[in-house]
């Protein structure tokens, strides 16, 4: 896979290259744009930030854009007593004229627009890693409302602490699968996720594919919904250059901010387990490594750190749990992961052989030449995706990948066909795959078979054995008699509800396809990617 570096200093972009980067940038602004969900968002925003600014506006106003439900203003006013329970109101706050004649229309807005954004995340588990992100950030804005060394920075601290990571949160709610793509690549390369390099190299291949890092992205919106430029400055992270120096005033709030979110990171990372007395072991030493390296560039108090930070993460879980946050589990990787076994039951044979099929999908060890292609075929399909390549071309593309990449003896596509809603084979690859193409014809409602099961369950999963018993009475009639192939993998091709397609692929030797959690992540982000396009181009 080729690097991701940025241009030679000085060199101009080529003409081509950059109106590609720029096209691609609008088709992201594009989609943020056109979602329902986020025009809902963006009109409510621009309304409270209306309402802020306006001199004469009044407190009802900006209580009317924000919201007429009882139960939002009161996580409002929750939010508002929080972010400010050490300074104007004491955590004692009951009203928004009490709020707004305190800290003033435009903070007011900004906490709103926050509440807002929060609201609109979407259900399921993806719903359930942005709500976490939402939580992190408002670890992130206590910390440093609460360590900011006060003046004219103690203004904006908070919100623009909070609002470093707006980038992040659109890409979760409005292209994921772009910016999985990305990160699927830094981890076939073995990058530590946050780490200094991970995040340099992340915003070089987000610049090449869009001109744009996807904080930039976030502060470009930011800019579209008429927030200050003083916020918007704030917003972009910027690490302490030297330690044992003070950070400019200019340099403080980023600074601060980008400190204060990665205390938060590793704070909500600690391992949940273990003695009271463990884990207040664990939170001592991050935060006085943390002090150790920020104390100069932040003019940190390191003597009343530790205190300080256990202080504010109790005033954090109060505030997580009156807004419905569940921090009970440790987070799921953001990466895909390999499929869990499915829910079993005695009465239903076809949940049982999911079960025994889906756990060996990534059990084997990893193969780097094969990582190596597959990072390599998704560096390719990611860029013809964003081109604005037809579907058709996009799938071809990934499953030809796929085919060499695994050295699989063949593939085989189905696509939903409409007038029946069952899955019919289209195209393949490989030994005898145009004559089997028209024996794959798979029923989704009700599935009869494993192929439909698997499907409709959208369970990525590698069936190393097709003699096993129980998976072989679950097998199709037509697999057994045209194909019979002793092991394969089946790749579901999902939207939301609603299911498009499957990529299936075999080898002549049972046990012989084995898959590798790389490996793994990189077959799910390529098969995202073609998922994407399909939705796109309407497929």
């Amino acid at each position: 896979m080729s690097e991701l570096q940025d241009p030679a200093p000085g060199a101009a972009d080529d003409e081509d290259e950059t109106a590609a980067r720029a096209a691609r940038l609008k088709a992201i602004h594009d989609k943020i744009s056109q979602r329902s969900d986020f025009a809902s968002v963006r009109d409510s925003l621009l309304g409270i930030q209306k309402a802020a600014r306006s001199e004469t506006s009044h407190t009802r106003a900006l209580a009317g854009q924000i919201s007429d439900d009882v139960a939002m203003t009161t996580k409002l006013l929750r939010l508002i007593n929080a972010a400010f329970y050490a300074s104007a109101g004491g955590g004692s706050i009951t009203s928004m004229q009490r709020a707004v004649s305190l800290m003033g229309f435009q903070t007011v807005g900004m906490l709103a627009s926050s509440l807002v954004l929060f609201e609109r995340l979407p259900k399921g588990a993806d719903g359930d890693a942005l709500r976490r992100e939402f939580a992190r950030s408002q670890l992130a804005a206590l910390l440093a409302q609460s360590l900011v060394r006060g003046g004219k920075q103690l203004e904006g601290a908070y919100l623009a602490t909070q609002f470093q990571g707006l980038g992040e949160m659109l890409a979760g709610m409005h292209f994921a699968a772009e910016r999985d793509a990305i990160d699927a690549q830094l981890a076939a390369r073995q990058l530590v996720r946050d780490s200094a390099e991970w995040t340099l190299q992340r915003e070089r291949a987000a610049r090449q594919r869009w001109g744009m890092s996807i904080q930039e992205i976030g502060i470009d919106v930011a800019r579209q919904w008429g927030w200050p430029d003083s916020l918007l400055s704030g917003m972009r992270s910027l690490d302490a250059s030297d330690s044992s120096r003070p950070a400019s005033p200019q340099e403080y709030p980023r600074v601060l901010g980008t400190a204060c979110n990665r205390l938060a990171g590793e704070l909500m990372d600690l391992p949940q387990g273990g003695s009271p007395e463990d884990r207040a072991a664990q939170r001592r030493a991050v935060v006085e490594r943390f002090g150790a390296q920020m104390a100069v560039p932040l003019s940190l108090d390191t003597a009343s750190l530790v205190e300080d930070v256990e202080t504010v993460q109790g005033s954090w879980v109060d505030l997580v749990k009156a807004l419905g946050i569940d921090l009970s589990q440790q987070p799921a990787p953001r990466k895909p992961s390999a499929p869990a076994p499915a829910e079993q039951s005695a009465a239903s044979p076809a949940r049982a052989a999911v079960a025994k099929v889906a756990a060996p999908a990534s059990a084997a060890a990893g193969d780097a030449a094969v990582a190596e292609a597959l990072s390599a075929a998704l560096e390719a399909v990611s860029l013809l995706a964003l081109s604005g390549a037809p579907a058709a071309q996009v799938l071809q593309q990934c499953v030809q990948h796929i085919h060499q990449a695994l050295a699989l003896q063949r593939v085989i596509v189905c696509l939903r066909d409409a007038p029946s809603g069952r899955l019919k084979g289209r195209f393949g690859l490989g030994e005898r795959a145009p004559a089997l193409v028209p024996a794959f014809d798979v029923a989704l409602q009700p599935p009869s078979c494993l192929f439909g099961l698997l499907t409709t369950k959208n369970a990525d999963t590698l069936i190393s054995d097709t003699a096993d018993p129980i998976i072989a009475q679950r097998l199709p009639l037509w697999f057994r008699q045209q194909v019979a192939a002793p092991t394969f993998m089946l790749m579901p091709l999902v939207a939301g509800p609603q299911v498009l397609g499957l990529i299936y692929g075999d080898r002549a030797e049972a046990g012989s396809l084995r898959i590798g959690e790389r490996e793994l992540t990189l077959l799910k982000t390529l098969r995202n990617q073609v998922v994407l396009a399909m939705r796109m181009g309407g497929g």
